[in-house]
């Protein structure tokens, strides 16, 4: 391609980041429009390839001389249309993409015959080009022979955003290529993960900036390899080349870099699937096969690079063996809902019940929701799944009321794909209409993860509660909470799953998570049911975190409707006094020291004497001393013992101090307490009671909070 001397504007390079990255593509001809005064000039030519004339000219001698020399006679008035300048702006404005006209028309050859070309026009500030200047892009489309007039449909189109080829350019071509090539080269199938939420997060101009780089990164690559490069839509590319993984993982690199540029989430990142030609079949076949490996690449992100296998055809059959018999399973009401009671932590009344799906084939075989469920959100299916569930509920609750019983409240889960194909609120509004239902008894459930920067998922959130529905929010803690999240949280109820309590006696910070985030959900005034319980242990824990809601094994597993009914037909075993956070009649001292202690002075009249021991083998620190503690002891006497602190206490009660210890160490919540004499000064014993909090340790150390007051 040679240059002539009319290089572009640099701030129109700038301000225009499409052209910018049109430029990078392989194109024959560019040209200049001036809207305003009528004038065209060439920019970039490729020389001996058209009848195209150099330099500037007037606008409407340089069509006359198209139409006369360059295009072929039945394109005439398609190319005159195109072209017509007194609606050019207009078009450009009300076009599809806006500021792009596309269109394909048969050019002469100086070597004889016609070729098929793809004339891209970009205009217009929608572009940051200058309100009256358009740019004229002509790419190659195809061969035809000496005379041949060919069609518009055999061209060889190419995508006007990315400049590559399009699905049967690629093909058509590609075939052509495979057997030339039948060893040694592979297809590989590209997608941008979560591309969607790309445009949402960041706009839908800069997703199209992305596919446009990414289209000439391709280019690039198809021209250093002799190979195809090819743009599917939306954000699926493919690419026929050589086979070399160093290639491949340097395409990764730099496709993960231009994503980069606009933000750092690993959920953006690419997916690569890879089907080398020694697999056989045709350019399609290979195609396909790339896609079952790309869509393996995105399950994990340590591997976004997959080769292709024969034995991931069977994931895939498993797959759409299961949306198959899924379908049938919808139609012939295999599937049913299950009820898990949420009850009271005291005294363990059911106040409403989370509904939960499973499916019993024909045979008695059930398939567990962690077989189907994935499934079903991976190919788009959950939304069927959810109406499915939301229907039987609202129907069994109107039966029970039908049948004089009083209603709890039941929960059924929301999805975020939910949200994007369903408009939630009014879907729900026309259940309870259907089914002459109250609002309260059906609460909705939301997953915390669907929150994340997501507009729509908190307006449909805000609507459900306008129309007075409780809303849940599933998973609290669960990794993505962030202090912008639930500054602007609008939920009724929080679900904390127990599993940070799963920890052993040596590692408290599970413990110490959950009392967190206990504590941030109660500084929002939100009621907290704990999910996932299981033992009289961890029930005790939550209850000493005034958490007055549970659900888990521990009360009751999910059950078949039937027994739900059985258990809630009781009166004694329900209280429909609805969820709500207690008012704060226990002392917390957390909140008392936070909000309420006024000085350093007031805090330790409020504790007493008190210090913290530390524990690292055999030697023991004195680390930390309130003044009250060595007014009690002595002041002397304790820095004199800071580093021997147990030389304090009588040699004949050494041993029952340190029993003490490991008694708060083993009732971490309680303490330990008992009664010493102490030396307090030279020839003084006096009876002091000691209380020990065990506060954790790491890499031998052991750390405990100690406080002495004199034993009456």
């Amino acid at each position: 391609m040679d240059l002539i001397p009319f290089p572009l504007n640099p701030a129109v390079e700038q301000d225009c980041p499409l052209l910018t990255q049109m430029l990078l593509t392989p194109f024959d001809e560019l040209l200049e429009l001036d809207l305003k005064r009528a004038r065209i000039r060439f920019i970039r030519h490729t020389e001996g390839k058209y009848l195209a004339p150099m330099g500037e000219a007037a606008y409407e001698d340089a069509l006359h001389y198209a139409l006369e020399y360059m295009i072929h006679p039945s394109d005439h008035d398609a190319y005159f249309q195109f072209h017509e300048l007194s609606t050019l702006r207009q078009r450009l404005e009300a076009s599809d993409t806006p500021g792009v006209l596309r269109a394909s028309f048969r050019f002469k050859l100086i070597a004889g015959g016609w070729r098929w070309g793809s004339e891209v026009l970009i205009g217009g500030t929608v572009n940051g080009a200058p309100e009256y200047v358009a740019y004229s892009f002509l790419y190659d489309g195809g061969d035809l022979a000496p005379g041949q007039a060919g069609t518009a449909d055999s061209c060889a189109m190419r995508s006007e955003l990315t400049g590559l080829r399009r699905e049967d350019s690629f093909f058509s071509v590609g075939r052509r290529l495979l057997s030339a090539h039948p060893a040694n080269w592979c297809v590989v199938a590209i997608d941008l993960e979560q591309f969607k939420l790309f445009n949402e997060w960041y706009g839908r101009e800069k997703g199209d900036l992305l596919l446009a780089k990414v289209g000439a990164m391709l280019n690039i690559v198809e021209q250093n390899t002799g190979g195809l490069a090819c743009y599917f839509g939306q954000d699926d590319f493919a690419l026929f080349v050589p086979w070399e993984s160093s290639v491949l993982e340097r395409l990764f690199t730099d496709i993960h870099a231009l994503i980069k540029e606009f933000g750092t989430s690993v959920g953006f990142m690419p997916a690569l699937g890879v089907c080398r030609v020694e697999d056989g079949g045709s350019i399609e076949d290979l195609y396909d096969r790339a896609a079952v490996a790309t869509r393996h690449a995105k399950e994990n992100f340590h591997t976004r690079i997959r080769l292709f296998d024969p034995s991931m055809y069977a994931k895939t059959d498993a797959d759409y063996r299961i949306l198959s018999e899924f379908q049938r399973a919808l139609q012939d009401r295999e599937l049913f809902i299950v009820l898990q009671p949420q009850c009271k932590t005291a005294g363990g009344k059911v106040v409403g019940a989370e509904s939960l799906v499973r499916w019993r084939k024909p045979d008695g075989s059930l398939v567990p929701p962690g077989v189907f469920i994935p499934v079903l959100e991976r190919y788009g299916f959950i939304p069927d799944l959810d109406k499915y569930v939301w229907e039987e509920v609202c129907a069994w609750q109107r039966s029970w009321l039908d049948a004089g019983r009083t209603p709890l409240p039941v929960s059924v889960n929301v999805s975020r794909i939910d949200i994007y194909t369903i408009d939630v609120p009014d879907y729900f509004d026309l259940l309870l209409e259907k089914y002459s239902l109250p609002v309260d008894v059906i609460k909705i459930e939301i997953t915390e993860s669907a929150y994340v920067d997501n507009n729509r998922v908190v307006d449909t959130v805000r609507r459900l509660r306008e129309k007075g529905f409780l809303v849940l929010m599933d998973d609290f803690g669960s990794g993505y909470s962030s202090l912008n999240m639930l500054r602007n949280l609008n939920v009724d109820i929080i679900k904390l799953d127990a599993h940070f309590l799963r920890m052993n006696d040596e590692d408290r910070k599970g413990m110490q998570i959950m009392e967190s985030v206990v504590n941030l959900a109660r500084t929002m005034g939100v009621p907290i049911i704990v999910e996932g319980v299981e033992t009289q242990e961890e029930l005790d824990f939550i209850t000493g975190l005034d958490c007055q809601y549970v659900q888990g094994f521990f009360f009751y597993r999910p059950m078949p409707v039937p027994d739900y009914e059985k258990l809630i037909a009781s009166p004694e075993n329900i209280d429909n006094s609805g969820f709500f956070l207690n008012a704060r009649e226990k002392l917390r001292m957390r909140d008392l020291l936070y909000q309420n202690v006024l000085s350093d002075e007031m805090l330790n009249s409020i504790l007493g004497p008190a210090g913290i021991l530390e524990e690292r083998g055999e030697q023991w620190t004195l680390t930390a001393y309130n003044h009250r503690l060595y007014d009690l002891l002595g002041v002397e006497r304790i820095r004199d013992h800071m580093h021997e602190p147990l030389e304090l206490v009588p040699e004949e009660n050494r041993q029952d101090f340190r029993a003490l210890l490991e008694q708060a160490q083993t009732a971490a919540q309680a303490g330990a307490q008992q009664a010493f004499s102490f030396h307090i000064a030279d020839g003084v014993v006096a009876r002091i009671r000691v209380e020990a909090f065990y506060l954790g340790g790491s890499e031998g150390r052991k750390t405990y909070y100690v406080s002495m007051r004199t034993a009456s």
